[in-house]
């Protein structure tokens, strides 16, 4: 199929009956359009962070989600693999009591795979999300699969901060994938700041993020790269040293910072993961 028969093909789904297939269609041709015109057009975080929203609500919209299944899956990506990954039990919820005594909040829930998965270990996870659509796919998502007294409350996001989820309210913040996908520091410091005011004194921060590639589409981890053309691994951000996010918690004011790196995942180009805990303080 020559580049004019592709161009006539997309077109085509641009104005399908199916809306998902309008959708990916849309994705599709607004990449196109993003990667040769975001040096252009995108010069600070409220740029950058308008590429993403529009990214992802058109993803989310892309993805088809019915109780317990994500159909097209442009959100997550090899989600079920996901759901078989065990250093996420390890690592990410290593401090977790093994009763389902704490209340959680998830950053970047996504279609809420991961409230669903680890519903058993948490009296509650709340989710928060920059795409709204992706909030009303977690809710589809999570229909009859959780108990209905362990529901998330979800929130959404301008992309910076947790939104309207309550301060000094859950015993754990957590994260998987998303931040790896910011590369803006602006924003990722943002982000963490706002996990620390929603944590309760005492509570604790687990985040997975992407370690050790110096690949074409990552930027150094202090870097603010507004002119991403694209989210999602379309850019992202590698830590290479632990002590990259370490200062940044630090500053915020963490404490007890704890670190593992791992294999990264067998779809993620990322060649190790890193996952990393730190502590709001009582006092």
């Amino acid at each position: 199929m020559n580049k004019l028969q592709k161009l006539i093909t997309r077109s085509r789904r641009l104005f399908s009956t199916d809306r998902h297939e309008r959708a990916s269609a849309k994705l599709e041709f607004w990449l196109s359009f993003k990667y040769r015109t975001a040096r252009f057009t995108q010069r600070n975080t409220n740029d950058y962070l308008r590429m993403q929203n529009h990214f992802y609500e058109l993803a989310a919209s892309a993805d088809q989600i019915s109780a317990g299944a994500i159909g097209g899956d442009f959100v997550v990506g090899s989600w079920k693999q996901h759901d078989d990954w065990l250093d996420y039990e390890t690592f990410l919820l290593k401090h977790v009591p093994p009763q389902p005594v704490w209340t959680a909040l998830e950053y970047g829930c996504g279609p809420g795979r991961n409230i669903r998965r680890f519903s058993r270990r948490f009296a509650r996870i709340d989710g928060v999300d920059i795409s709204r659509q992706n909030l009303l796919n977690a809710e589809r998502f999570l229909a009859t699969q959780i108990p209905a007294a362990k529901m998330p409350r979800l929130f959404v996001t301008g992309g910076s901060d947790t939104g309207a989820a309550p301060e000094n309210s859950y015993d754990f913040c957590f994260s998987t994938i998303c931040l790896q996908h910011i590369c803006v520091w602006e924003v990722r410091f943002s982000i963490f700041k706002s996990l620390f005011k929603v944590l309760k004194p005492g509570g604790r921060l687990g985040i997975q993020m992407g370690y050790g590639s110096k690949a074409s589409n990552t930027v150094p981890y202090r870097a603010n790269h507004y002119v991403a053309g694209s989210t999602n691994s379309g850019c992202d951000v590698s830590i290479q040293d632990p002590s990259e996010p370490q200062s940044d918690l630090r500053e915020i004011g963490f404490t007890d910072f704890e670190y593992w790196v791992r294999p990264g995942f067998p779809t993620d180009f990322h060649p190790k993961w890193i996952f990393f805990t730190a502590t709001k303080p009582v006092n």
